[in-house]
């Protein structure tokens, strides 16, 4: 399974910004954060949703700032240790987006790569994330080297 430095990503900045933020632990609490609102903000609250309940069942507050979800089998109407309400964070969520899970042919099956709109959701999510952390605490410099 090729890993997540070798995928194409079209935007040079971005992809190095990958590389540099491959592990989510690495990132600070706000950075997590804004990564978390650019995606929100990048791809909608319907495409997100769809990617955390594709991820592990979870869902959005209504203010669009926790990650939930119901475990155990009854789900809502559980309570206790198998249910009831329980907060994911952004952070775990971050670092199953920048990795190579949501490819994972054990859980989204073998042709996963091959879906274009689960690729495109997953690439245009990464994107929107790195790109509201490069926007707002990297300054980019271009420096002119003569040959």
């Amino acid at each position: 399974m090729p890993s997540l430095r070798q995928f194409h990503v079209p935007n040079p900045m971005l992809g190095k910004l990958m590389n540099d933020f491959v592990s989510a632990s690495s990132m600070s609490n706000m950075t997590v954060g804004k990564a978390f609102n650019a995606i929100l903000k990048g791809i909608g609250l319907n495409d997100l949703g769809e990617i955390l309940f594709n991820w592990n069942e979870s869902q959005l507050n209504e203010d669009g700032d926790k990650i939930f979800r119901y475990p155990g089998r009854d789900g809502r109407f559980s309570r206790g240790k198998e249910g009831g309400k329980v907060i994911i964070g952004k952070r775990e969520f971050m670092a199953w987006l920048l990795s190579d899970d949501p490819f994972d042919e054990k859980v989204y099956g073998a042709n996963i790569r091959s879906d274009t709109e689960w690729t495109s959701l997953i690439r245009r999510a990464r994107e929107a994330a790195l790109g509201g952390i490069e926007s707002r605490s990297m300054p980019i410099t271009v420096v002119a080297t003569q040959p």
